[in-house]
């Protein structure tokens, strides 16, 4: 996560970001939840100046002659979250929030423990538990059943059905998924009851930035420590792809 920048009481944002990044905008409220999401990626090159006038706007649609609130001063420099430049993954990022509030009781065996089993435990595949029970039904072919807990981090849906299938097409009700839907943001928040369970300020907006950018299960920095591909053919490539010695650019 980048930072956040204010928006005017017109709408209008007005700020300096990062070249050569992948830049992803969702519009948040007071609380850091998001509101709206975009589906797409932009970026800049180097001493770029872009803007946007719409999200279904013609490119060579001009902005109104009135200019937003936020052009008339200077840009913003971005405010970086609390935890720096840390990327958000799971196991490193959220799974200690809920070892510090939710695991001494939901332990999921013993006496006076409580479902969902919010320890830290062997999963399916590549993804450890609780990470597929929190997500639930929002994965690909998730072998988890629906029980206590399931799903309540609100995730979008990854395409799992046909693109055939009407129901690949349908338009996402506002505020149908993600934080201001989610029933770990209610209960982390203190916005539902639930026992004394009220997360700090910090670890709630890990679990907010988390959930908001769809409950990722690896960060840059997982990635990053796997080794380089290797198998039958890759020599016939032309281009050999890296993670481990993926090299890191960063644009002036």
């Amino acid at each position: 996560m980048l930072g956040t920048a204010p928006v005017e009481a017109d709408g209008s944002v007005h700020f300096r970001a990062p070249p050569g990044r992948t830049l992803y905008f969702q519009l948040l409220d007071e609380d850091y939840r998001c509101l709206q999401t975009m589906r797409s990626f932009s970026g800049l090159m180097p001493g770029e100046v872009r803007g946007c006038v719409g999200c279904h706007e013609l490119h060579s649609t001009a902005p109104p002659s009135r200019q937003g609130l936020a052009l008339l001063r200077p840009p913003n420099d971005l405010t970086p979250p609390p935890w720096g430049e840390e990327s958000i993954g799971y196991e490193r990022f959220v799974q200690p929030v809920l070892e510090r509030y939710c695991v001494r009781c939901h332990q999921g065996s013993g006496e006076g423990s409580h479902k969902p089993d919010l320890t830290l435990r062997a999963g399916h595949g590549p993804f450890n538990e609780p990470y597929l029970t929190l997500v639930g039904g929002a994965g690909w072919g998730s072998p988890v059943q629906p029980g206590p807990g399931y799903g309540i981090a609100a995730a979008i849906p990854v395409e799992q059905i046909g693109m055939n299938n009407p129901l690949s097409l349908v338009t996402l009700r506002p505020l149908q998924y993600l934080s201001p839907a989610s029933r770990l943001i209610d209960i982390a928040s203190g916005r539902e009851k639930h026992y004394d369970a009220q997360v700090d300020p910090v670890g709630l907006r890990r679990l907010i930035a988390w959930v908001d950018a769809c409950s990722p299960y690896c960060g840059e920095e997982e990635i990053r420590a796997q080794d380089d591909p290797d198998f039958p053919g890759i020599e016939l490539l032309p281009i050999r792809p890296r993670v481990k010695t993926s090299p890191r650019i960063e644009r002036p």
